[in-house]
Order: structure tokens, then C-alpha cells, then sequence
């Protein structure tokens, strides 16, 4: 039987981690078992490092009877955490010391191994999408670099219009070299700034592309550009979005001092963002523990927001009803745009009503009386008798007890009896 490798030559890319070696016995008779030992040898020339490039080897492969070929790996080093562009190296396998069997050709066989692929400087972006706002200005695309990153290298990264459109929306980065991206040695990550045009007018998202090219290094192996080398750039527009609201959401008036009079509260309607558009809205009053009718004049108009318009207010008529009451309430509401151009929001506010002539939430109805016990039956002698007589104790009438006098004691003293608590003279 004779012994032999199964090709003259194996390549492998350093990434790939091993390479599979195939080694034949033939002949007339294989019906013993056989042996042979295979090695690894430095070549002459551009030779790859045991314990460096690859795991060096020195093993018997067993053949048992009828067998005809074996199988075995070879471990190669990638140098993954700090790649270093060597370019092609070799290593030599060798057949020696056969049992039962004679060495034939190829006796020996050479495994390339090539870095050029896997540790070549490349460049290419990080995402392939990236989103930004036009009010931000600019919009930062990280451009990654891998492999051998030991050498300065530049590339281009230049725009292609989509929706988005020159000058109007973003800044051109042309291809040529007024767009290089510059990355020093040992440098892995860079940021291609794309400039945006913030204008007052308000866009639907619009797209465009970045594109990496020409990638030069100097290294003398050259330089690549990766799969992911065009990233979609999308532009949203959130500030100059159309939006109307009310300037407050609270609003406080107070009711008119007599009759035939009317208060108003002014209410400001503002839009915001781009104004360039033609936008109506319709502002209508809704009661609350006010009436409409009887405590304002309701109200229910449309609000034309012209080109350039940011403001207008809506005025609300508040009426006297001649009733003294605690604090009323109406609403006043926004209806969405009729054109569907602008986003409302703040879409109610409250109007207080405010009394002005009423009396205070709590009222004091009189000053409580002093008396001697003597006239706790007629208070009213107290003013004949500023001085009670001895022997009798001193209490105090309130307005709630029914000896306190209704008329009044004193020049220019007023008495108030709650409605709930007025009686009859007495």
C-alpha cells in the first residue's frame, strides 16, 4: 500500500479558523492495519509561525483494515483581536515513518494561508439607517473601520438625493475628495456629518442615501470598502409641524356691576410652526355651572389662520343676572383643522366668572350683644342700662338666639339675617 496526500496544495483564508487534509492509502492489499506519520515544517520563503499562524502538528494516522483514506485538521491562528495584514504565508505537511505501507507522491503538500481578505483595512457604516431631525442641524453617520487598522486611510463619503433634495434640504457632500473621512492609525470609528437646511416650513419625513468610496490606505495590501456601504439618512421635521392651541387654559372675568352691561374675556387662538398654509378651525362655547343665555353670550365661529397668521383671538360676552351666587364656569373648545394641515392640542380651556358686588363666601350676620342676665328677655333695655346691675352675671346673645334684638341698637349698625334664618319682627 502507499501512502499519499490528497492534493498538492491547500489555501485557506485566515478567518476560517482550520483546514481539512486528506490522506489516501491504496494498493492491492489492504486487508492489515497501517500507519503513518504526518508533521509540520516552516517553509523556505513568506513562512507562516507555528504557535502563530497556525497550531503545529505531529500525529500517527491509524488505518484499519480496508480503509483507504484519513481525515485530520490543522488549527489556524487568527489574530482577531489586533489584526495585522500579513499577506500570504505557508506551512508544509510532510508523510513520514509509514507501517505496512511505503510513501508515495505527493508526499508533501503546502497550506497557504491568506489574510489578505479577512485583514484587510475595510470600511463601512455602522447602521443602515440613521434618523435625525431637521431642527437639530446636522446628522452624525458613524463610519466603522476593521481589519488591519494599523496604517492612516482615508474614503469618500458623499450623498445621493432622494426625496430630500439639494440645497433645499440638506448640504451636498460631493465625490470627489472634498468629502474624505480621514482615519489615523489605530483609529476604528469616524462620523460623516451630513448639514441639514432647517427652514420655517414643515416636510413630511424625507430620505437620502450616504455612500462610502475610493477607500486608500498605506498599507501596501490596499484598502476595501464592506457590504454595508450606502446607509439611508431619513429627516424628520417634529418642530415646524403646524399646531394650534389656546395661549391659556384657564381664563378668569368678572361679572358686570349692573344690568344691561356685559364683561368680555378675551381668548388668544395661536399656531405654531409653519404658517405657510391655509388652516380653519371652529372655537364653540360649552356650559358648565355658568348658562349661556343668561350669565355669557355663547359662541361658535370658524378661526381662518391665513399664510404668515400665527394669532386671533376669540372674545366671549359675560352678562349680569342680577344673582348673588359663587364662582360660574363655562368651557370653550377647538375642533380639529378643516384642512387636516395643523395638529390641534390644548383644545380646552375654562372661564371663570367672577362676582364683584356679591358678598364673601362667608358672612358674619351681626356682632354678638353683651347684657346682664337681668335683660336676657329684652336685650333692647341693655342701651338704657349701659351699667349692669350688681349681683346678676354677664352673657352674650349671638344672632341665632331669638332674644337678639332685629333692629338696631346703635346709629349707622346694620343687621344681616341669612334668608334661611329670617324671621318675622318682633
Amino acid at each position: 500500500p502507499v501512502f499519499y496526500f490528497g492534493e498538492v496544495e491547500y489555501r485557506v483564508d485566515e478567518s476560517d479558523g482550520h483546514v481539512e487534509v486528506r490522506v489516501l492509502r491504496t494498493g492491492k492489499d489492504l486487508s492489515k492495519t497501517a500507519t503513518v506519520t504526518v508533521r509540520s515544517h516552516k517553509t523556505e520563503l513568506a513562512s507562516a509561525e507555528a504557535g502563530v499562524d497556525y497550531v503545529g502538528i505531529s500525529r500517527n494516522l491509524d488505518y484499519t483494515p480496508g480503509m483507504n483514506q484519513q481525515t485530520f485538521r490543522v488549527t489556524i491562528l487568527d489574530d482577531l483581536g489586533q489584526p495585522v495584514l500579513e499577506g500570504p504565508e505557508t506551512f508544509e505537511l510532510v508523510l513520514c515513518m509509514p507501517v505496512n505501507g511505503i510513501l508515495g507522491e505527493p508526499g508533501k503538500t503546502t497550506v497557504f494561508i491568506n489574510d489578505s481578505v479577512s485583514d484587510l483595512p475595510k470600511v463601512q457604516f455602522q447602521e443602515a439607517l440613521y434618523t435625525g431631525e431637521e431642527s437639530d442641524g446636522r446628522i452624525l453617520a458613524t463610519v466603522y473601520r476593521s481589519g488591519d487598522i494599523s496604517y492612516k486611510s482615508t474614503v469618500r463619503c458623499y450623498t445621493r438625493q432622494g426625496s430630500a433634495q439639494v440645497t433645499t434640504d440638506f448640504q451636498e457632500r460631493p465625490n470627489t475628495d472634498v468629502s474624505i473621512i480621514t482615519f489615523l492609525p489605530g483609529e476604528a470609528a469616524q462620523k460623516c456629518v451630513l448639514s441639514l437646511v432647517d427652514d420655517t416650513v414643515h416636510e413630511e419625513g424625507e430620505e437620502l442615501r450616504l455612500v462610502l468610496g475610493n477607500h486608500k490606505s498605506e498599507s501596501p495590501f490596499g484598502a476595501s470598502v464592506g457590504e454595508l456601504k450606502e446607509t439611508t439618512i431619513l429627516i424628520k421635521d417634529t418642530a415646524d409641524k403646524s399646531i394650534i392651541m389656546f395661549g391659556e387654559t384657564k381664563f378668569s372675568v368678572s361679572e358686570p356691576k349692573e344690568a344691561g352691561s356685559v364683561s368680555s374675556v378675551k381668548i388668544p387662538v395661536l399656531r405654531l410652526g409653519d404658517t405657510s398654509k391655509l388652516s380653519v378651525v371652529r372655537v364653540h362655547t360649552k356650559d358648565g355651572s355658568a348658562t349661556s343665555g343668561e350669565d355669557y353670550h355663547p359662541v361658535s365661529e370658524d378661526v381662518k389662520f391665513k399664510h404668515g397668521q400665527t394669532e386671533h383671538v376669540v372674545e366671549v360676552e359675560v352678562l349680569y343676572d342680577g344673582i348673588r351666587e359663587m364662582r360660574e364656569a363655562f368651557t370653550v373648545h377647538l375642533k380639529p383643522d378643516d384642512n387636516m394641515v395643523a395638529e390641534t392640542q390644548m383644545t380646552k380651556a375654562v372661564v371663570y366668572i367672577e362676582e364683584t358686588n356679591g358678598m364673601a363666601d362667608v358672612t358674619f350676620p351681626s356682632l354678638p350683644h353683651v347684657v346682664s342676665l337681668l335683660h336676657y328677655d329684652d336685650v333692647s333695655k341693655t342701651a338704657q342700662n349701659l351699667h349692669p346691675p350688681a349681683g346678676y352675671p354677664i352673657v352674650c346673645v349671638t344672632v341665632s338666639q331669638s332674644t337678639f334684638p332685629r333692629v338696631s341698637l346703635r346709629p349707622q349698625e346694620s343687621v344681616y339675617v341669612p334668608k334661611s334664618q329670617s324671621t318675622s319682627p318682633r
